[in-house]
């Protein structure tokens, strides 16, 4: 049976270079492990994950956050858009998030969306639980303009 992706151990930079033109193949880059505040956090909503769980990050959900939030017609929507240096910010997110939040997506999988405020907005950043493969897999990423934030029309 061929493997259904390839795990990417190169730098996180270069991982979301290589993932926005990789499409033909699912790339997938470890983040990080699940901390024990996140573990904590989630037990208090009814979620149960353990330290064995890793954040992964894969080429689909580059290229989707990038495309669906990077363009300036995000400003349009009250949001500023995704660059790649904010997919770079992921592990400080899952580190150290200011708000945690859940909810299930269309297909009923937990999702859990991480709060943090930058320099330059309000960052979102969703996850979904699987729990066959003790991932937290990014699903998307969004900014918001806070009260100060510059957007692109500024």
């Amino acid at each position: 049976m061929p493997d259904l992706f390839t795990y990417y151990e190169g730098e996180l930079k270069d991982f979301i270079a290589e993932a926005l033109i990789t499409k033909d193949t699912l790339l997938k880059r470890v983040i990080s492990t699940a901390t024990e505040s996140l573990v904590n956090d989630l037990q208090d909503m009814g979620i149960t994950i353990d330290e064995t769980y890793r954040h992964t990050l894969d080429n689909s959900a580059v290229r989707h956050a990038i495309k669906s939030h990077g363009s300036p017609k995000e400003v349009l929507r009250g949001q500023i858009p995704i660059t790649d240096d904010d997919l770079m910010r992921i592990p400080e997110i899952v580190a150290s998030y200011e708000a945690l939040t859940t909810e299930k997506n269309k297909r009923g999988q937990d999702v859990i969306i991480y709060t943090k405020t930058m320099d330059d907005g309000i960052t979102f950043y969703v996850e979904e639980i699987r729990l066959g493969r003790h991932e937290l897999a990014a699903s998307t990423m969004y900014k918001r303009k806070k009260d100060d934030s510059p957007t692109l029309i500024d």
